[in-house]
């Protein structure tokens, strides 16, 4: 059985994209800001690899927002506007996936 992590098709990635979304707005409401950083990064990440998927990108094992709206822009540049947004929260996805004494303070994000 594939993955969807493997999955060619934009619609999954929407699909799963959504998910993220309604888990962080949860934990939003739990009052996890750590986690719900986390999921609106894997939302975003989810969704622009669906973008990018109905242009012809070929799928690639890449967590980075800002090299995904890169691509991204390529195709729309409209969506230069995100770009300060992704750089953001980027760092969401390292501040709840590593312990703080990885990195410098100043690379950690406040929520």
């Amino acid at each position: 059985m594939k993955r969807y992590e493997d999955s060619l098709i934009p619609e999954d990635w929407k699909k799963v994209a959504r998910k993220d979304w309604d888990r962080m707005k949860r934990n939003l409401r739990d009052e996890d800001a750590e986690a719900a950083g986390y999921f609106l990064q894997q939302s975003l990440e989810k969704y622009l690899k669906a973008f990018l998927l109905q242009h012809g990108w070929k799928l690639r094992k890449i967590h980075a927002l800002h090299d995904l709206l890169t691509e991204a822009v390529i195709y729309n540049s409209a969506l230069e506007s995100f770009r300060k947004l992704c750089e953001h929260v980027s760092g969401y996805y390292f501040a709840d996936r590593y312990p703080p004494l990885l990195f410098p303070q100043n690379l950690l994000v406040k929520m």
